[in-house]
């Protein structure tokens, strides 16, 4: 069977679903009945692979989540930190770049925690605390740890001077955590991540508590091996051994 224009139309339905992190093919029948066919149908399949190949996208998992989707570098689509609220600066984005991989390194230290679907949480003063952590071993290292990317001594180094507990003494966010506090930026990427679908918040579970979603441990998988996630998850396991490029 040759593939028609209407059904060249439903893979560009299906992966409009996709491209919307929060929609689920649970509550939406005509994305449910894609995806089934994305599952079942090999000409289907094939054609929804070959129009996100294109797009510099991949199917990451296809399940109750709908399709995962994974973009390389160069896609349009990869997320930017420049995409988050209030990144304007290099060193903005390199506070987001070590938030975003310790976040990842926390919840998940051990390859084999990537294939653990146990539900996760996290919370802003845990992240905080975790990355304090990692910033004094790498002050008190006998000898400096650099990694290939030199960006990593810059980006720990950014985040040391941050102030966990400043807030602003003037303007209209006086009182407000400010930029120059360690806490706003791990708020920040943590309610970035629930605008992305990887995340919700979870006041049940205490203050700027989060639940990380599925969506999330599927992703941070695909960037296991970055070297500041790798030297991060083996300060959680409690390996102080250098990783491999440090």
């Amino acid at each position: 069977m040759t593939l028609g224009q209407q059904d060249l139309s439903d893979v560009g339905v299906l992966i409009g679903c996709a491209l919307r992190p929060k929609q689920r093919p649970g509550a939406d029948s005509d994305y449910r009945t894609l995806l089934g066919r994305y599952r079942e149908d090999a000409e289907f399949h094939n054609a929804v692979t070959s129009v996100l190949d294109g797009l510099d996208l991949q199917v990451l998992a296809a399940g109750e989540l709908g399709l995962v989707l994974g973009a390389r570098r160069e896609s349009v689509f990869a997320y930017r930190l420049t995409d988050l609220p209030n990144v304007s600066t290099v060193a903005h984005r390199l506070l987001v770049g070590l938030i975003s991989a310790a976040i990842a390194a926390y919840v998940f230290p051990a390859p084999a925690d990537f294939d653990d679907d146990r539900v996760r949480w996290v919370s802003v003063d845990e992240i905080e605390r975790f990355v304090r952590d990692a910033c004094d071993r790498l002050k008190r290292a006998p000898e400096p740890q650099m990694l290939e990317d030199v960006s990593f001594e810059e980006a720990w180094r950014t985040y040391d001077r941050l102030s966990p507990g400043y807030k602003a003494d003037r303007g209209k966010g006086q009182g407000r955590r400010s930029a120059a506090s360690s806490t706003y930026w791990v708020a920040n990427v943590l309610n970035w991540m629930v605008d992305q679908g990887l995340a919700r918040l979870a006041p049940n579970r205490g203050p700027e508590t989060f639940q990380l979603l599925e969506r999330f441990r599927i992703q941070a998988g695909e960037v296991a091996g970055n070297a500041t996630y790798e030297l991060l998850a083996a300060r959680r396991r409690g390996d102080h051994t250098p990783v491999e490029g440090t």
